[in-house]
């Protein structure tokens, strides 16, 4: 079997769990100001998240870790990345692959900066704080 034949197969017997559906990540995804300056917008599915991310200029997401595997991309602008024990200036069409709690940090000096992370699974953090916002507050 050719390559590009197996994996452009479409299977007459699979069912599909949900039908697709497009986004405009600036107009259908609602934004969480996760800090000053930083800005998320979260297209969750059943076990992938993709998170659209904008910066402002000095903006940092400060270092941290957790269980889910990322891979982040710039799109536009430039993001100091900090990975373990490296540290990288990504420009646009460059990513970094984070495993799994591998500790790391972004942040921007005098520009702004389009990010887009996928996370798998979907971010628990990110999900527990946009619960948290949508609950109505006590009293």
């Amino acid at each position: 079997m050719e390559e590009s034949a197996h994996y452009f197969r479409l299977d007459p017997e699979a069912v599909a769990e949900e039908p697709g559906r497009f986004i405009d990540s600036e107009v259908d995804v609602e934004p969480v100001e996760f800090l000053p300056g930083l800005v998320f917008r979260p297209l969750i599915g059943k076990d992938l998240m993709v998170n659209f991310v904008r910066y402002q200029p000095h903006t940092e997401a400060p270092r941290h870790a957790h269980p889910e595997e990322q891979i982040l991309f710039v799109l536009e602008g430039e993001l100091e990345v900090e990975l373990g024990d490296d540290v990288r200036t990504l420009r646009a069409g460059q990513a970094a692959l984070i495993p799994s709690n591998v500790p790391h940090a972004a942040r921007t000096h005098d520009g702004k900066c389009l990010q887009v992370d996928v996370f798998h699974p979907p971010r628990q953090a990110l999900l527990d704080l946009m619960a948290a916002r949508r609950e109505p507050a006590p009293g």
